[in-house]
């Protein structure tokens, strides 16, 4: 009793001498074991099931040819990460030729393994498709002149039973053995097209209807991991036509205090580019953020996520080149410094890397076998995500400086160090003058970017409410306007503020400034209305320290305290002359002299150049 050769395998048999053509046999070879060979899921991946709808691919030989480049993935892994390294250094056009490409350019392209099999799959392939197609020639040639110039062949293969048993065994065979060699080969696969079309319009279909659901569930997901903290969303509209999309209703939990939201949004509307978004990017040229609100009540505690713990960091001033006597913690100068300490800890994870810290991203030493299927290129990766225009209108900011502002934001991307752009924040308030502007500048590769800015319109008696009692003083009045420039990363932050008041009137509290007291503080900031002086604020984010220009402010109060001498001295000698002569001399005095002693400062400083000053030494 014999056993048949399962179906599955006969089918495989029998292309060796049925209808196959030997084209197919090499596309079907090629696109399989390129598929298999490229790891994860990418572009390429959904370009090769589309192009299996397309075109006549045979599914066995890509099946086979898929499982078998998958084991060569697994098994060449390290032969795979040397050549997308080799890659990246030689051929980098290529890989940013195919980026530019929609869909393929969805690829992780900064993957050296990915990067390898992409070159070395199609190659690989079409060498083994070439193989196979050249025995199935080489097989049917054999076979047709064996049934046409052997006659002992024939006689043999005329019998029932050598035909019955060759149809069990092995499957149908073509009739004409010569058709093989002369017909031609369908490459395009009409009902495939026609299938293709409907996957497409039915995947749209679902889209449509999924796409408030799903769509905004995974959104949530994924904002949420980000966060730290729940995320909620009421609605999110996608159009993957037009690439307008919209959302409502945001919430972000603060992941350090889960009863507040630590941003709340009304409206996000924005119109991405569809090229782009074939490209698995997300470039938008205007986006409109409406009624923004920070630190509000929730209805209910968010979920937070599990935080490891992190230890203060230590700040020695000798690493930032000013003494001790000039540096003074965030607690002397602000009220709340620890709701400033948790808002920089905040923002620090959205801040650039520093040169340390870069580096220490760079080094990805492979520890396991399957690390060569994961090792990343030390190239800055391509931004996903690009914003060129953020508007954000009606956002509460909680500083009486600002209050209700308006916030315009440009070039806001995930990955500025790659896309060089630099990144431009305006904050202006509907409430006050107050106006700030701040640069971001990507322009230098591989450093941390330079920041500069300038802000005006600050009104001092507005900061009153957030100063200490330990500030030294107390603003009354004036307004402050300046530049500032310098650098800041997820770790330190080292920014010179070039500061200009004007019209200012301020006075002591506690202790004064500078050691001075407060009643000499007091004197000397009754004459001191205009006032230029720098602050640098430096250290780690955690822990920053204020360190003021002390000389110059010494300079500004010394002078100060001179002209506030002088004024009350000519006080003073206008009183006693008005009391002791303005009487008793009338109109005996000339009227020369007279004007003389009605100036006072003019008197003190002509009795000074008679002593052999200058005037200007007197002052």
């Amino acid at each position: 009793m014999f056993i048949p050769i399962p179906k599955p395998i006969r089918k495989y048999l029998a292309i060796l001498r049925g209808g196959v053509s030997p084209v197919i046999i090499f596309l079907s070879v090629m696109l399989g074991f390129t598929f298999g060979l490229i790891p994860a899921w990418s572009g390429i991946h959904v370009i090769a099931i589309a192009l299996i709808f397309i075109l006549n691919i045979h599914i066995g030989i890509f099946l086979i040819s898929a499982g078998l480049g998958k084991a060569v993935c697994f098994g060449a892994a390290p032969v795979l990460y040397h050549i997308g390294a080799a890659v990246e250094s030689y051929l980098a056009p290529l890989l940013k030729l195919l980026a530019a490409i929609p869909v393929i350019g969805i690829t992780d392209f900064g993957r050296y393994a990915v990067t390898g099999a992409v070159v070395s799959g199609p190659i690989v392939g079409a060498a083994g498709g070439l193989l196979l197609a050249r025995s199935v020639i080489g097989f049917r040639r054999k076979l047709l002149k064996l049934e046409e110039g052997s006659e002992q062949f024939k006689k043999w293969y005329s019998n029932r039973w050598v035909r019955i048993l060759d149809r069990i065994l092995v499957g149908k065979r073509t009739k004409d053995a010569k058709a093989l060699f002369s017909a031609k080969a369908k490459i395009v696969r009409k009902a495939g097209v026609a299938l293709a079309v409907i996957l497409l319009v039915t995947c749209g279909v679902v889209a449509s209807l999924l796409k408030d659901t799903k769509v905004r569930d995974y959104a949530v997901a994924r904002l949420t991991k980000a966060n730290g903290a729940e995320v909620n969303l009421e609605t999110l509209k996608l159009s993957a036509l037009t690439g307008d999309a919209s959302a409502s209703g945001i919430q972000v939990t603060d992941a350090r205090n889960p009863q507040n939201n630590q941003v709340a949004i009304d409206k996000i509307a924005a119109d991405a580019s569809v090229y782009n978004l074939l490209l698995g990017r997300v470039v938008v040229d205007r986006v409109l953020v409406s009624n923004v609100q920070f630190n509000q009540r929730r209805q209910t505690p968010g979920k937070v996520a599990e935080i490891p713990p992190q230890g203060p960091e230590v700040f020695d001033p000798c690493d930032f080149k000013v003494t001790v006597s000039d540096i003074g913690k965030l607690e002397k100068y602000l009220e709340n410094a620890k709701a400033v300490r948790e808002w920089l800890q905040k923002v620090g994870k959205w801040l650039p890397k520093s040169e340390e810290q870069a580096a220490a991203a760079k080094e990805q030493p492979v520890i396991k076998y399957l690390d060569y299927l994961l090792a990343r290129s030390d190239a800055p990766p391509s931004p996903r995500f690009l914003a060129k225009n953020v508007l954000l209108e009606k956002v509460e900011i909680p500083s009486l400086a600002f209050g209700n502002s308006t916030i315009t934001l440009q070039n806001i991307n995930d990955a500025p160090q790659s896309a060089g752009l630099p990144i431009r924040l305006e904050i202006k308030s509907n409430d006050t003058p107050m106006r700030v502007n701040v640069t971001f500048d990507y322009s230098a590769p591989g450093k941390p970017p330079q920041v500069t800015g300038a802000f005006s319109g600050l009104d001092l008696s507005t900061l009153q409410s957030s100063l200490s009692s330990g500030a030294g003083l107390a603003f009354e009045s004036g307004v402050a306007s300046g530049q500032f420039n310098g650098q800041i990363t997820a770790d330190f932050v080292d920014i010179t503020v070039d500061v200009n008041i004007q019209n200012m009137q301020a006075t002591a509290q506690g202790d004064g400034i500078l050691g001075l007291g407060g009643r000499t503080t007091s004197e000397a900031f009754k004459v001191l209305k205009d006032l230029k002086t720098t602050i640098r604020v430096v250290g780690p984010v955690s822990e920053p320290r204020l360190a003021f220009d002390v000389k110059g402010l010494q300079g500004s109060i010394k002078e100060a305290l001179v002209k506030a001498g002088q004024e009350r001295l000519s006080e003073e000698i206008d009183k006693q002359l008005d009391k002791h002569l303005g009487d008793k001399l009338a109109d005996k005095v000339p009227e020369e002299l007279k004007d003389v002693l009605k100036k006072p400062k003019d008197l003190l400083d002509g009795l000074g150049g008679l002593l052999g000053g200058k005037k200007e030494e007197n002052k």
